[in-house]
């Protein structure tokens, strides 16, 4: 089982009293059923959604969806783990300067040694 909820929207919502209507409310144009499709990860928030939960909770959005988050950096890290080994060996200043970026990337991954 997973050491952490997958979500902790409902958790920061729930905290500061807020229903869902409530919530829905205070976040352009949201209602609160989509506020409970978020809860329940039935449907990620878009970009511009995420960056107001984070003004009203002062939560990041990686810190709200953890589970979007890992999702979205395992497939980053697949990515860049490729576009690496295609570059790996190339000696041109652009391929140098592309793998500076993209052993930064993997650094980044939170200690996980898959990627490597």
């Amino acid at each position: 089982m997973s050491p952490f909820l997958h979500c902790y929207l409902a958790t920061h919502r729930r905290r500061w009293g807020l229903s869902q209507p409530e919530l829905a409310s205070l976040l352009d144009q949201a209602s609160p059923s989509a506020v409970s499709r978020w809860e329940a990860l039935q449907r990620a928030p878009n970009l511009s959604t995420a960056l107001q939960l984070e003004l009203i909770f002062g939560v990041t959005p990686q810190d709200l969806f953890p589970a979007l988050y890992r999702e979205a950096e395992d497939a980053v890290m697949r990515q860049a783990k490729a576009l690496y080994e295609a570059l790996e060996g190339k000696t041109d200043a652009k391929s140098r300067e592309k793998l500076v970026l993209l052993s930064l990337i993997i650094e980044r991954a939170k200690g996980d040694t898959d990627y490597v």
